[in-house]
């Protein structure tokens, strides 16, 4: 029976800046309501310079389940958690913190798991494509580690110095790094796992040389199709919105707070 969340509602928070772009929350209490589920996810705006006192309160919530994490804080969040997946320490980044019974807290990454799925439900096998992608912040990383995992090779950019080599080199032979490219013919899949498009008209890359049928997918969820996907569709490409990798980890992470 539907409903809304009462005094004995179990929490989890959202935590970014901005956070104000962010789908999960919403979604997230539309299931919560359309399944009578006491559960509810709260979008908190945390400053960097808070962010460690932010996960000292967490642990003393007793009817908190954790706490979701969007940039700039996955790196921020690794070095406050307890523990870690081998996802997240793989990655070096977390993007949902677990809150134990005890106030530990349990640090795993489910974004490239969330690209992944998002990717299968469109009917599309990573398994032997070609990839591009552009960023190698803490949603990259994920996303990369899992391309690879599951058979793509993955070439890899990103404006800062050193990033996209120092991730291939965590990443093994599925993954290379180079610098901006001209083109993305040749590529099968071309990602933007960046902030590049939150300002509604930035474009990592103009896309030149892409070919019909590419999937292109985008990180950013507000606008909701941004321009680099935008020009992926006038280009006769299959486009997979941020909001697709973020629905499709709901799942993950509520079964990550022990929620079914």
């Amino acid at each position: 029976m539907p409903q809304v969340a009462t005094a004995a509602a179990r929490v989890a928070f959202m935590i970014g800046d901005p956070i104000a772009h962010a789908v999960m929350p919403l979604k997230v209490n539309q299931w919560a309501r359309d399944t009578g589920t006491d559960v509810m996810m709260t979008p908190l705006k945390i400053a960097p310079e808070d962010v460690a006192g932010f996960f000292a309160t967490l642990r003393r919530l007793d009817n908190c389940l954790g706490s979701v994490v969007t940039a700039p804080h996955k790196h921020a969040a690794l070095q406050a958690v307890d523990a870690l997946s081998a996802d997240a320490r793989l990655v070096g980044a977390v993007n949902v913190v677990i809150r134990r019974a005890d106030g530990r807290l349990l640090g795993d990454n489910t974004d490239g798991p969330g690209f992944v799925a998002a990717m299968q439900a469109q009917g599309i096998d990573p398994r032997g494509l070609n990839a591009l992608q552009f960023g190698c912040g803490g949603a990259g990383a994920s996303i990369a580690a899992r391309l690879v995992r599951d058979g793509a090779g993955v070439t890899l950019c990103d404006p800062a110095p050193g990033k996209a080599q120092a991730l291939a080199e965590r990443l093994g032979g599925g993954a290379r790094a180079i610098g901006a490219p001209d083109s993305v013919a040749g590529y099968g899949l071309v990602v933007n796992a960046s902030t590049v498009g939150l300002d509604g008209v930035s474009m990592v890359h103009d896309l030149a040389g892409l070919e019909p049928g590419t999937l292109v997918g985008d990180v950013v969820t507000k606008p909701p199709v941004t321009p680099f996907l935008e020009r992926a569709r006038l280009l006769g490409a299959r486009i997979q919105p941020g909001a697709a990798m973020a629905t499709a980890q709901i799942p993950l992470i509520l079964t990550r707070f022990g929620i079914t």
